[in-house]
């Protein structure tokens, strides 16, 4: 049986694609992690193949590739927040760049045989108001997709200097129950939930007008899966539902689904030195090798609300 090895195995979407890798049969499956403890793949993955490893230590990141010997990489390892980096902005761009570097490093002397899926960013993207494709203009506004665009060039330096097998792939919103807070449906449902329990008395939001393509997450994983089957080496594959809703009607449709009556306030606070107005996805090249998302967004609203309901 192959070995895979997901990096950022215990995060939101790392965990979604373990859960699928498993219900397909695959059992080798070891996972890097670097603050969580993995509490929901831990029943899909034994806890000796859950490394905790700082993939920023190049010489545990080379012990580990060694050891694991992996067929298949899954890369997802990273420090994600957009509204935090600006003011975290050196420790993000030092943190995903040395850790990007540290595994490119480990994989072209330990296991330069493997497949890797680089999972990106579609931030990283220039604003545009049409549908974006993989040969649109790269023009990151935040630092985090500023480190997620050099994690990018860095990959492809690797697969053209050191001939390693590596499809990038640039998703865009994706959304479901596990996410954490910080990422703006989460946070609308979260709040949701509070204010059925009585937590709180209304909701504080910031720009409601930007808008976002937001697939499920559970459609994104299988995308992964397929790219690692059918990608090609170097290159760029974007995913999303091609479709766009503002946060105001994602709002809306959460709102729709409560006990309670809900009140809005704005915080503007809450609102970012720069928001892209509209980010879509042009889906043609990822469609065209064969993906296909099955599930309605107001079904993923659902199951996430539930899930806040359950863990508020």
């Amino acid at each position: 049986m192959k070995s895979i090895l997901i990096t950022g195995g215990t995060g939101f979407a790392a965990s979604h694609l373990v859960e699928e890798l498993y219900a397909r049969g695959e059992r080798n499956l070891h996972l890097t992690s670097y603050r969580d403890e993995g509490e929901f793949v831990k029943q899909f993955v034994d806890q000796s193949n859950i490394h905790q490893v700082n993939l920023t230590d190049y010489q545990a990141t080379a012990d580990l590739i060694q050891k694991v010997q992996p067929d298949e990489i899954y890369h997802l390892a990273s420090i994600a927040s957009v509204g935090d980096s600006f003011e975290k902005r050196k420790f993000i761009l030092e943190m995903n760049t040395s850790l990007q570097l540290n595994l490119l490093e480990a994989v072209k002397a330990h296991a330069s045989n493997c497949k890797m899926l680089h999972v990106s960013t579609a931030l990283m993207y220039e604003a545009s108001n049409k549908p974006i494709n993989e040969q649109s203009a790269l023009g990151p506004d935040n630092p985090y997709a500023l480190s997620k665009l050099m994690q990018d060039m860095m990959v492809y330096t690797f697969v053209k200097s050191e001939k390693l097998n590596i499809v990038r792939v640039r998703p865009f919103n994706h959304i479901g129950e596990r996410q954490t807070l910080g990422f703006v449906v989460s946070d609308l449902a979260a709040a949701v939930a509070k204010v059925e329990k009585g937590l709180q008395n209304n909701i504080s939001v910031g720009n409601l007008e930007s808008i976002r393509d937001f697939s499920d997450v559970k459609d994104i994983v299988n995308a992964y899966i397929l790219l690692m089957e059918k990608g090609q080496s170097g290159e760029v594959y974007n995913v999303g539902s091609g479709q766009g809703y503002s946060i105001k009607e994602i709002l809306n449709t959460l709102i729709s689904m409560a006990s309670k009556e809900i009140k809005i306030e704005i915080d503007p606070k809450k609102i970012r030195p720069v928001d892209l107005p509209y980010l879509v996805c042009d889906n043609e090249k990822i469609l065209n090798l064969g993906w296909n998302p099955k599930h309605q967004l107001t079904e993923t609203l659902e199951r996430i609300l539930n899930y806040w309901r359950e863990n508020v």
